[in-house]
């Protein structure tokens, strides 16, 4: 062991001031405090982001393609056109419409998705989330003779619906295709639904908002004809989805298709998510950065206590740099210390909130409980800057005590 790691060691044990030991541990709870709120932060904003990603993935596709235009009828074609792209999993085509639903306890705005129940349960994770009914009734023959709809848990729990009710949709707009616009107002289109299911996806815009229809059934009743808003399509692996979006977009050619994958499609989601994670971020740095701030005063406390023992090394031929790197050390010492605190805390905090968890407004944050997830790099990420700011700290009070003559100390100490 170096000598000047010896020094340093005797020196944060020592009790020759007891003001000065107060300082100590005020400096490393400061750097455990900061500790303990970069980890909570991080695992909370991560916890965040990955509980959007699930719901958003669980709902809305890898990759979405539409065709540039209104009428998109050849989604067949393309269905099998990006089959083969390396990467892709499973496809399906679907719609999206605006509608009026009522029902016995009242009326709600929603928007209807038209599928394929069997190529959409490939694509999507709707069976997980399904709470009453099955998937598949979308396209078997309801006992009313009526189409069949599945519902939001809080869009049913508006309209006053359970499976096996019936609802009454309006469609102001049956139709986009200009070809069969005319200067005559239609009426508004109505259909008798039978709920055959309810999902809970756990994201207050999809809970509220969403319904699912068998395609074809979605098609009659809007009126669109043989046509298609989009295709979605489910990845191998959802983290790269980009890459095969690529793919995808070169199979199909430039110019003729929009291909966006699951970022691109809720780019100011997670674009809001990451600014929200920075700002949260900085602000709890500055805890960290109060705590060095401790820890540079003690520095130069000891330093001013230390101003003999300095003087006594440096006369026996200890050089600045040495000087400089006891008092380094001291200070990293103290900031290891505080960082191993501050990360046994986290771990413990973050635990009991997964444990017991604390309840969000829904159509506030769009999730109902806190999300926390414990990532080992969260952890290194919070270590590795309390570290560098408690590093930065040292500099000044180390450079003061290593710049002391040797003179002015035996001086002091004599005086």
């Amino acid at each position: 062991m170096r000598y000047e790691l010896s020094i340093a060691f005797r020196h944060l044990r020592g009790r020759k001031s007891r003001s000065l030991s107060v300082v100590t541990w005020l400096a490393i709870t400061g750097v455990a405090l900061g500790v303990t709120a970069l980890v909570g932060g991080f695992s909370i904003t991560s916890g965040f982001e990955d509980a959007f990603s699930e719901k958003v993935m669980g709902v809305t596709a890898h990759v979405f393609v539409r065709e540039y235009g209104i009428d998109f009828t050849e989604y067949r074609e393309v269905q099998k056109s990006i089959a083969p792209v390396k990467g892709v999993r499973a496809s399906s085509p679907m719609t999206f419409n605006e509608v009026m639903f009522s029902g016995k306890g009242g009326t709600a705005g929603a928007i209807v998705k038209g599928m394929l129940p069997e190529q959409a349960g490939a694509v999507l994770e709707i069976r997980d989330y399904m709470t009453e009914g099955r998937l598949e009734a979308l396209v078997a023959k309801t006992g009313r003779g009526v189409p069949a709809v599945i519902l939001g848990a809080e869009l049913a729990r508006s309209l006053g619906a359970k499976e096996g009710d019936l609802i009454t949709a309006v469609s102001p707009l049956r139709t986009l295709d200009p070809d069969r616009w005319s200067a005559t107002p239609d009426v508004p289109a109505t259909q008798t639904l039978e709920v055959v299911g309810v999902f809970r996806a756990g994201f207050q815009e999809y809970d509220a908002r969403l319904a699912y229809m068998a395609l074809p059934a979605a098609q009659r009743f809007f009126a669109t004809g043989d046509t298609v808003v989009g295709i979605e399509v489910a990845v191998e692996d959802p983290l790269h989805a980009g890459e095969v979006a690529n793919r995808i977009r070169a199979t199909l050619g430039e110019g003729g298709f929009s291909v966006l994958d699951w970022r691109r499609q809720n780019r100011n989601l997670f674009a809001s998510l990451t600014y929200q994670r920075i700002a949260i971020l900085v602000v709890l740095s500055v805890m960290v950065i109060l705590a060095s701030c401790n820890v540079a005063c003690m520095l130069i406390l000891l330093v001013i206590e230390r101003t003999r023992d300095i003087a006594i090394l440096k006369a026996m031929g200890a050089r600045d740099g040495s000087i400089l790197r006891i008092f380094i050390v001291e200070g990293m010492l103290i900031g290891l210390l505080g960082t191993a605190i501050g990360m046994v805390l986290a771990y413990g905090l973050c635990e009991g909130l997964l444990a017991n968890g604390i309840g969000l407004d829904p159509k506030v944050y769009g999730i109902a409980r806190l999300p926390v997830v414990l990532r080992p790099m969260d952890y290194v990420m919070a270590a590795s800057g309390a570290l560098a700011i408690t590093f930065c700290a040292t500099i000044v009070p180390a450079l003061r005590g290593a710049r002391l003559r040797p003179v002015d100390g035996l001086r002091e100490g004599r005086g």
